[in-house]
């Protein structure tokens, strides 16, 4: 094995270049190594031989322990933090996207999921380590290089192929996208930073709103408002609350605020949608008999006796 190979500590050696090669690779740290942050390029299937490794991806966390590997995407940011108390040795193989054949795609349950790797995947990757590296510029121009890129495709899918696929089983942007909607779901009329929504979400700011972006068309902020303007149209059809009250329970700063969002996004002022879908007069103005009632039973309501005489006539007086 070249002595590149060999201890190093700190920095990733690369068997190919990761940044520009499909191929692979293995690399020793010593105690407390560290890689990153970078962002990925490739495809890359990670797998641990030895010790252990915490890895951050767009401020998602994973352990993996030896025996274990974990598939990579491009277009993340991550920073593998290796064992205190004893060596981590991994190795990898990695594609580029724009080297994977036409019309072949992962499945996008199949990443970001820390999996003991079979021992077919392990054949694969000492027969990819045993051989020559491409010539560099030789990318997809000569047998050599196609046959590392057809082992690479190999090896990975392999590794996919020995996967549980669990109907729940969601990606990282799927887990992220559903841990930020509970998280605006139960803030009530708390105040949402975007710090705290991406923390609960699991991922770095950035990367919340490019996801949420690319999901809803919206920044993550503005998904909080439209949130908060659907919980106060559902309480303005279905309690008695006052629009001031709704506005409170809900997190706007004041009713002018609250009335301005909520033309914004549903086309009318509060009252005027409360008394469309109510059918009665300026709701605050409302009395029991145009208020919403609670299903049930409910008393008639009391009327009047009539009387018997002529209107405008007086009753007629008892006698002692």
């Amino acid at each position: 094995m070249p002595a590149n190979h060999k201890k190093i500590s700190g920095i990733l050696r690369r068997a190919l270049k990761l940044s520009d090669d499909s191929g692979f690779g293995v690399v020793t740290y010593r105690k407390g190594g560290r890689c990153g942050p970078r962002w990925q390029t490739s495809f890359q299937l990670v797998i641990l031989q030895r010790g252990g490794v915490k890895l951050e991806v767009d401020g998602s966390h994973f352990e993996i322990g030896a025996g274990m590997g974990i598939l990579l995407a491009p277009g993340h940011l991550e920073e593998f933090r290796f064992s205190q108390d004893t060596e981590a040795r991994h190795s990898w193989c990695q594609i580029l996207p724009v080297e994977l054949p036409e019309n072949m795609k992962f499945p996008a349950s199949a990443f970001y999921r820390v999996a003991k790797c079979p021992g077919r995947t392990m054949e694969l990757i000492r027969l990819g380590l045993s051989g020559t590296p491409p010539a560099p510029g030789g990318r997809g121009e000569t047998g050599e290089s196609r046959a590392v890129t057809s082992l690479v495709i190999a090896a990975i899918w392999s590794f996919v192929a020995s996967l549980d696929f669990a109907p729940a089983e969601q990606s990282l942007n799927e887990t992220a996208l559903a841990r930020f909607h509970a998280a605006v779901e139960a803030l009530g009329s708390q105040k949402a930073t975007l710090d705290e929504l991406a923390r609960q979400a699991g991922v770095s700011r950035g990367h919340l709103i490019r996801i949420v972006r690319e999901s809803m068309g919206i920044t993550p902020m503005e998904a909080v408002w439209r949130s908060r303007v659907t919980r106060a149209a559902r309480l303005l059809s279905e309690s008695g609350l006052s629009i001031a009250e709704v506005a409170d329970q809900t997190g706007f700063a004041n009713a002018y605020h609250f009335s301005r969002r909520f033309r914004q996004q549903l086309g009318q002022p509060p009252r005027v949608w409360r008394m469309e879908r109510w059918g009665s007069p300026t709701p605050e103005n409302r009395d029991s008999r145009t208020a919403p009632r609670e299903p049930g039973i409910h008393p008639a309501p009391r009327r009047r006796p009539k009387s018997s005489h002529a209107a405008g006539t007086p009753p007629p007086r008892r006698r002692p």
